[in-house]
């Protein structure tokens, strides 16, 4: 497993972001030499390529609230021993302590240290509480379903992540409004750094060809 990932970042990802950020350092050298030389041409370029995407506007399907009590309370017995059955099955498989060993010997090839044998042994005690609680919950649904409604009265709450990005949705054009009144100081504090990230990239590239 480790030989795989260690495959993909150098064969796949690695040579991916070499490539973005060479892109990346060429366009900014382009709109750096824009600003210093063309700056209207660049900004009318710019007025026509500019969009402003909502993403409020895009996520407000998923953020309406829907109800899946009714269904749930249909259905509550097949449900309650679907919990049960399956909850007893994880719990009993988990109970087994050379699971742990097996799982970071199945990622890492080699025997668990300490360190990583913690983390496994207490991603298993936390799967078996998860477990022991959705038997709970499965034999509630079946015995006492007001005891369930009363603890989802309390427990259930709904956030709207459009409220809480709101502010964040909004357009700031200050830094904008600064490039379009100072344009070639703009672009001579840009082209610096945009030539060191396309040249460092750009060699990085040239290595890999």
């Amino acid at each position: 497993m480790l030989r795989i990932n260690q495959s993909v970042v150098e064969h796949i990802i690695a040579p991916t972001l070499v490539t973005f950020f060479f892109i990346g350092g060429v366009v900014a050298v382009a709109v750096s030499v824009g600003l210093i030389m063309r700056s209207p041409q660049l900004f009318r370029l710019f007025e026509r390529m500019n969009r402003f995407v909502t993403l409020r506007q895009a996520t407000r399907a998923i953020e309406i609230p829907r109800d899946s009590s009714p269904l749930v309370w249909k259905y509550r017995q097949f449900l309650g021993i679907v919990f049960i059955l399956g909850a007893i099955y994880s719990v009993w498989g988990l109970f087994d302590t050379a699971g742990s060993s097996a799982i970071v010997l199945m990622l890492t090839k080699k025997q668990p240290g300490p360190f990583l044998f913690w983390i496994a042994e207490s991603l298993r005690y936390f799967l078996i509480v998860g477990g022991v609680v959705s038997i709970i919950v499965g034999i509630l649904l079946i015995v006492s379903p007001d005891t369930v409604k009363s603890l989802e009265k309390i427990g259930a709450r709904w956030y709207s992540t459009r409220q809480l990005t709101r502010d964040v949705d909004k357009m700031n054009l200050s830094f904008d409004r600064w490039v379009t009144t100072y344009p070639r100081t703009a672009g001579l504090i840009l082209i610096l750094p945009a030539l060191g990230v396309m040249v460092h990239f750009g060699e990085l590239l040239l290595k890999r060809l």
